[in-house]
């Protein structure tokens, strides 16, 4: 057989795969005259051992496949690494070839389209659900929630109103289940009156004991149900948001005035958000370009050095909302923008909602990395755990 890889943008190379596919695994092949021996048709590959599935002398290196498959048995999307003779690897992604970098983009889509298709099913069970008399309107909860399901025993007492979404639960239905048919490790979104929303977790009994199975069930359906919970999170964070800018359009803006050091005396109004004091611009020694409102997101930190110097914890990813209106630096200050202190006293440029999001894609990017970086630490731990004598070893972990 042939197969066609595009290695460039609008050129293509087919390559003879005759030897890698003519015959099933194990089944004995005719060789020509001065072929192989056995024991080198099942060499491993020398040049990619960690992920090439072909074996003897090839041309071609084939990783293993994954695979998306539709409901009807088709392939709707496959993935694999590819390498062939004076090429660098690629990952073939459908009909197309991409680096890592682009995987990596790609993989965000894909995260992304997984929510999506993931809303649509929540659209549909809502369709189906509200099909069901037994199940109360959303739209009719009396203190207009947008989450809470109405239902008519929460709010029965005029003094105090639960809130609640719908049940999300795993494994309904499932024998790993056990007494629990409607499924476990169940939550949904609630709220008293109004105060501030959460998720509320429902757990309570043990588990069956569970045969291998269900053990694949158990974990193929905390994938799924993952997805629900952290789809969960972002409408909780959407909410808390929200709630956020109701109270900081709520909030007075704030006028005061300063002279600077010319003696010139200006008027200031603060944005909604802005929650500097401003103490240190009434000093009488300010240029109007001095002045910056600004609020502080959450502070967070990791230990790192300098030229394996002392290690100390310093600020990391730490961002700040703020504007500067009479700025000389760069009109970028003077509009509100996003900084974000990187590693200590090291900031990006000020960033509008679109940098912003680039800048979060790229982060997430590196999270990803970090994540897969984790796997082969421990990996090469354990490995490392089975060669070294740790009575000879003078460093310790």
């Amino acid at each position: 057989m042939s197969i066609t890889v595009a290695t460039t943008a609008g050129s293509t190379v087919t390559k003879s795969l005759t030897t890698l596919t003519s015959h099933p695994a194990g089944t004995p092949s005719t060789l020509p005259p001065g072929g192989r021996r056995e024991d080198d048709r099942q060499q491993p590959c020398t040049a990619h051992p960690d992920w090439c599935t072909e074996a003897g002398v090839h041309d071609a290196h084939l990783g293993a496949r994954h695979v998306v498959m539709g409901n009807d048995g088709r392939e709707l999307l496959d993935a694999r690494l590819l390498d062939f003779s004076d090429s660098q690897p690629v990952i073939g992604l459908g009909e197309t070839d991409t680096d890592a970098a682009e995987a990596r983009a790609k993989a965000q889509d894909f995260r992304k389209f997984a929510d999506d298709l993931e809303t649509l099913a929540d659209l549909m069970d809502a369709t189906t659900s509200s099909e069901q008399p037994s199940i109360p309107d959303v739209a009719s909860c009396p203190g207009g929630v947008s989450f809470c399901t109405g239902d008519s025993e929460d709010h029965k007492n005029p003094n105090e109103h639960y809130h609640h979404g719908p049940l999300t639960a795993m494994g309904a239905r499932r024998s790993y289940a056990g007494q629990h048919g409607d499924g476990i490790m169940a939550f949904h979104l609630s709220q008293i009156n109004d105060e501030t929303p959460g998720l509320d977790f429902v757990a309570d009994g043990g588990w069956p004991t569970l045969p291998l199975e269900e053990v694949d069930e158990l974990i193929s359906d905390m994938s799924l149900h993952l997805t629900n919970l952290c789809a969960a999170r972002a409408q909780l964070a959407g909410l808390m948001s929200r709630r956020r800018t109701s109270r900081m359009c709520a909030t007075p803006q704030r006028t005061w005035t300063y002279d600077d050091r010319h003696g010139t005396q200006h008027t200031v109004t603060c944005p909604s958000w802005c929650s500097n004091t401003h103490t240190d611009d009434l000093d009488r020694n300010r240029h109007p370009a001095d002045v910056y409102h600004q609020l502080y997101g959450a502070e967070a930190s990791a230990e790192y050095s300098e030229a394996y110097e002392e290690y100390e914890s310093w600020p990391l990813l730490c961002a700040t909302l703020g504007v500067s209106p009479n700025s000389t630096v760069s009109p970028a200050y003077r509009v509100p923008h996003v900084l974000v202190e990187v590693a200590a006293d090291t900031y990006t440029r000020p960033m509008d909602p679109d940098q912003l999001s680039e800048f979060i894609q790229t982060v997430a990017g590196q999270l990803d990395e970090l994540r897969v970086m984790h796997s082969r630490l421990t990996e090469a731990r354990a490995e490392w755990a089975t060669r070294t004598d740790p009575t000879t070893s003078t460093e310790t972990a």
